[in-house]
């Protein structure tokens, strides 16, 4: 996408109306985000339906959401407040292309972490956008489908899909709107003259798009019509809540927004076993052996060898409760956080996990955040890599003499 400007952060916002329920949004993305001010576009079209909105954005020219996962005017523009939405939009180009081939992925996960660490009861919301006029010819060679505009959609969406149900969040289907507009109202430009960017109608289009994923109704009633005529403005108003209001489940916009009591983190030793949820609700944890705990970090201690459960319930701040029965299989008389320390058990590359230290021949079983087996393998070698599946795993590892060794890795 090429760079427009130095933009990197605007704050639209609008004076408080003690009568009404503000509704607050934080645009992370590029120039596709700050070309003709979609935030405050959005900001007045919600404005002329009788709801008030705060809006902001992080847009630096070009920039990926890996870059904003580590950038850090857009860090603390998510700090600033606790949002109701926080919408997260992908380079153009990037966000076409295969998930496997990018950093999409990496980048969108690392600032949904942020959003939910800031305040979980946001939901990230995935701008969907939209294929070049004519295909992306920098592309195509190595990614044919990208020569065509159809393609280039296809891949976008798809995309875009995976990321919201990936993070529990709403896609926002831009570009899927946009084209039902290409394909039935031709006479309708929403390119800018560089066949990439929005034009006014593009930009509107995008506005009315967010309006209706955000709130789940029409925004046919609107009277703000931006910068373009207000018949042109009716038809972009009408094919943005038919493609959202009559595809909902497509878009996930029944998804709750990620409460789940599984563990962000755990810790073993000879007779204890510490468990982490980093929620900012309230916790109930319980144990078969008696125990129970109502913070967020708890640490159960056993004087026998048994399988026990452990019960953990958490309400959110948004209303939202979960509950998740956790099993452990405890042997006393190995002290296994020292003897762990010979075994270095990481996941360095996505979808991977590597075991170094060991001498061979051990059975390396792992667990899931739920106690169940989820993979056991005969490692081989002092550098072992096995494909693994994403999230927490407690890992066992076994040698020829019972010696026992475990902890937990977080596998990206």
């Amino acid at each position: 996408m090429k760079h427009r400007s130095p933009f990197v952060l605007l704050f639209c916002s609008l004076a408080f109306v003690a009568s009404a329920q503000q509704t607050s949004v934080l645009f992370i993305g590029n120039s596709y985000t700050y070309v003709n001010d979609l935030p405050n576009t959005l900001r007045q079209l919600a404005l002329s339906l009788g709801d008030t909105m705060t809006v902001a954005s992080s847009a630096p020219g070009g920039y990926t959401l890996f870059q904003h996962s580590t950038y850090a005017p857009t860090l603390t523009a998510i700090q600033s407040q606790p949002w109701d939405y926080v919408v997260l939009q992908e380079q153009s180009q990037l966000g076409a292309l295969p998930l496997a081939a990018t950093t999409t992925e990496l980048g969108a996960a690392a600032l949904v972490e942020a959003i939910e660490e800031n305040w979980e009861c946001t939901y990230p919301v995935f701008y969907m956008t939209w294929g070049r006029q004519n295909g992306d010819a920098q592309n195509c060679a190595n990614f044919p489908f990208m020569c065509t505009y159809n393609g280039m959609q296809q891949g976008l969406r798809s995309n875009y899909i995976a990321l919201a149900e990936q993070s529990d969040g709403y896609a926002a289907p831009v570009g899927a709107a946009w084209k039902v507009v290409r394909d039935t109202q031709p006479g309708i430009n929403l390119y800018d003259a560089d066949g990439s960017h929005p034009s006014p109608a593009g930009t509107y289009l995008a506005a009315c798009v967010f309006y209706c994923t955000l709130y789940q109704e029409s925004c046919v009633g609107a009277t703000f019509n931006g910068a373009i005529d207000a018949t042109t403005a009716a038809l972009l108003r009408g094919i943005a809540s038919a493609t959202v209001l009559d595809e909902p489940l497509t878009w996930n916009l029944d998804a709750p927004n990620g409460t789940s009591a599984l563990l962000d983190g755990a810790e073993v030793g000879p007779d204890w076993i510490t468990l982490i949820h980093n929620g900012q609700g309230t916790h109930l944890w319980t144990c078969t052996n008696g125990q129970s705990f109502t913070t967020g970090t708890v640490t159960f201690t056993f004087e026998t060898s048994d399988t026990y459960y452990v019960t953990h319930t958490y309400n959110d701040p948004c209303g939202n409760s979960d509950t998740v029965m956790l099993t452990f299989n405890i042997v006393l008389g190995v002290d296994e956080l020292e003897a762990a320390k010979q075994y270095k058990v990481f996941s360095g590359t996505p979808g991977f996990l590597e075991i170094r230290g060991a001498r061979g021949g051990e059975m390396l079983t792992l667990h899931d955040a739920q106690g169940r087996v989820v993979q056991q393998e005969r490692l081989s070698g002092t550098t072992h890599r096995i494909a693994c599946s994403a999230g927490l795993h407690m890992w066992r590892i076994s040698d020829e003499r019972g010696n026992l060794r475990s902890g937990s890795v977080v596998v990206r």
